[in-house]
């Protein structure tokens, strides 16, 4: 769990770039995350959500996109 705070402008700022190219906030700030370590000196060569063992070969942002459109289809058909 990340906590950050911003100003209500950025906010609106990042949830259009995000609406923007069809992703969640969240899979763009991690995407964001994910750049900014990947040019730090001596950065980890693996992203930050890599895994290992059984669940390597898994296809974790897949899932929560496929979570994410059953959440909202859910919340359509209540409306």
């Amino acid at each position: 769990m990340l906590s950050v705070r911003l100003p209500e402008s950025e906010v609106r700022r990042l949830k259009g770039v995000a609406a923007s190219r069809g992703v969640t906030v969240q899979e763009a700030v991690h995407e964001a995350v994910e750049a900014w370590t990947s040019q730090l000196p001596g950065s980890r060569s693996e992203p930050l959500d890599a895994l290992e063992g059984s669940l390597a070969d898994v296809n974790v942002q897949a899932l929560m996109r496929r979570d994410r459109e059953a959440e909202l289809r859910k919340d359509r058909r209540r409306n």
